[in-house]
């Protein structure tokens, strides 16, 4: 049994082949390009959701100095507090929010870092891999749910020690199954699962992020479906952030966007793609997009 326990790993899986190189060097000028303005969009008052799915043992060194450079010039704020922000039009500095896809036990790793800085993170969990031991199931489930090699999930005492660590838990289908795939009933079934089995272990849970995040994966029937089943917010993983006006938003009308993080990218890298998300943002990405 092997499981992978480095990104250098997860990368010589997926190969690097001329792709890899040639958007290295387009962030590379991306980067270059934006260095003059980035300072200015790191301070403008906003919501920003961050999200990662691993902290390998070697990301941990950078994803600390990650949030240490990203600390002077924001405040960290929890999932909840986050959400309830935008919803009462209540944004008046730079926040940041964390938030981590698909439960894998490397996550621990991620916590105990944020915490060091006071900061919390949401856990978007799939109940069916909580606890989940048996090497080829995770084998199975790792390449034909994530494309990644085995890698070790969280179990039910990792989630305990996460809430009584002032993180969060949210809901990511019971199966990691694609939403814009499912008939409308059986995604309504899931939900109720995945709340049911997650609330009898972690008390209330308000949050859920669809798996794989693209506005293709998702409709607007499912969008409708999430609040409808009891939850109070929605996420998807199509980069972006969030303003308000002072009149705020009702919670079953917004989508919220958050950036990808792999923190053993190159820094410069990471600041283009959140400067990015500053200088697009507009009250506009805070709803499902209009179909038609």
């Amino acid at each position: 049994m092997q499981y992978c326990n480095t990104y250098s790993t997860l990368l010589n899986h997926h190969g690097k082949g001329f792709r890899h190189y040639a958007r290295h060097l387009a962030l590379d000028g991306l980067a270059l390009l934006n260095r003059f303005g980035l300072d200015r969009q790191l301070k403008t008052p906003r919501i920003h959701f961050l999200y990662f799915h691993h902290i390998f043992k070697d990301e941990e060194r950078p994803f600390e100095s990650l949030v240490s450079n990203l600390a002077k010039d924001h405040e960290f704020i929890s999932y909840s507090e986050a959400a309830d922000r935008i919803q009462k039009g209540n944004v008046d500095r730079p926040y940041i929010c964390w938030s981590s896809d698909d439960g894998f036990k490397n996550n621990l790793a991620a916590a105990a870092i944020l915490e060091r800085y006071g900061a919390s993170c949401c856990f978007f969990v799939n109940p069916s891999t909580i606890g989940l031991t048996e090497y080829e199931k995770i084998k199975s489930f790792c390449h034909e749910k994530l494309n990644v090699p085995p890698i070790s999930f969280l179990n039910w005492e990792d989630v305990d020690l996460l809430l009584k660590n002032g993180h969060e838990i949210g809901g990511h289908t019971m199966y990691h199954d694609m939403v814009a795939a499912m008939p409308l009933e059986a995604f309504e079934d899931d939900l109720l699962e995945t709340k049911k089995i997650l609330e009898s272990k972690c008390g209330q849970i308000k949050h859920f992020a669809y798996p794989y995040g693209g506005f293709q994966h998702f409709t607007p029937q499912a969008f409708e479906t999430v609040f409808e089943e009891g939850y109070e917010t929605c996420a998807s993983a199509v980069r972006g952030c969030h303003i308000v006006d002072q009149s705020g938003m009702p919670k079953n009308k917004l989508l919220i966007r958050r950036d990808q993080i792999i923190a053993a990218w190159n820094p410069k890298h990471i600041a283009y793609f959140i400067g990015n998300s500053v200088k697009k943002m507009q009250l506009v990405n805070n709803s499902y997009p209009q179909v038609g």
